[in-house]
């Protein structure tokens, strides 16, 4: 029987060439990854920093107390003291201040009375800016348009909504059965008006809006007449309920 013979395994001389080909594609990558890092577009660049500048409250409109949230701040001697927390919605804050306010002042002819919190933004005006007299709708157009302008602008930091009438009990009139009519039956009727309205934006969802009233002291000597312009449209934006949002 023929003895079978071990032919020796050819040796591959090639191999190299898979290295090689790994090797270069690798060194590619590299190049085109650092080729898109050096193409900039400084402008976009600048708009980055100009905007992380503002959130971290470094610069700019968000400062706060004239030292930045990276800004060192000194007490006894050169030792370093904590610097204080910021919100982190109080750039969102400021930029809706800044629309909402002037965009009142321009549409009614009056300012609005702000008191502002770590979470939340209460603007309030006379009840008269809001309503024609004694009628318990239609809301003033001009002031309908800036509440639901509003209303979206704020939904940037938002969870709850509150809107509050703040009135006199007077007495305004009869009905037609001759029972005494007062500011606070009116009121009721303007508060459900203005909460319709809220809840028209399609952003807003029923539970965010909490409607109430409240019935202020009569001040002596104050004129009845005058009650739609003591009462107080109140409006309160608040951020309490981040997972509502």
């Amino acid at each position: 029987m023929a003895k079978k013979h071990k032919h020796e395994e050819h040796v591959n001389h090639e191999r190299w060439v898979i290295s090689f080909a790994d090797m270069m594609t690798l060194l590619f990558a590299l190049f085109v990854v650092l080729y898109a890092l050096g193409v900039q577009d400084l402008e976009k660049m600048k708009l980055l920093q100009k905007s992380i500048n503002f959130a971290f409250n470094i610069a700019g409109d968000g400062k706060t107390k004239d030292a930045g949230l990276f800004d060192q701040q000194t007490g006894g001697g050169d030792v370093s003291t904590a610097v204080p927390l910021i919100t982190a919605q109080d750039g969102e804050m400021r930029e809706f201040l800044k629309e909402a306010l002037p965009d009142y002042e321009e549409v009614a002819g009056s300012s609005l009375d702000i008191v502002q919190t770590d979470d939340t933004i209460s603007m309030s005006a006379p009840l008269s800016d809001f309503f024609p007299a004694n009628q318990p709708f239609p809301i003033k157009h001009e002031i309908q348009a800036w509440l639901q302008r509003t209303i979206v602008a704020s939904l940037t930091f938002t969870s709850d909504i509150r809107v509050i009438i703040e009135t006199p009990d007077v007495v305004i009139g009869k009905n037609s059965f001759g029972r005494p009519v007062t500011s606070l039956d009116l009121c009721i009727e303007r508060l459900k008006a203005l909460e319709k309205v809220i809840k028209n934006s399609p952003e807003v969802r029923a539970h965010m809006v909490s409607p109430s009233w409240r019935v202020m002291k009569e001040e002596p000597g104050a004129n009845v007449a005058d009650w739609e312009k003591i009462a107080r449209v109140r409006i309160a934006f608040s951020n309490t309920r981040p997972e509502s949002r």
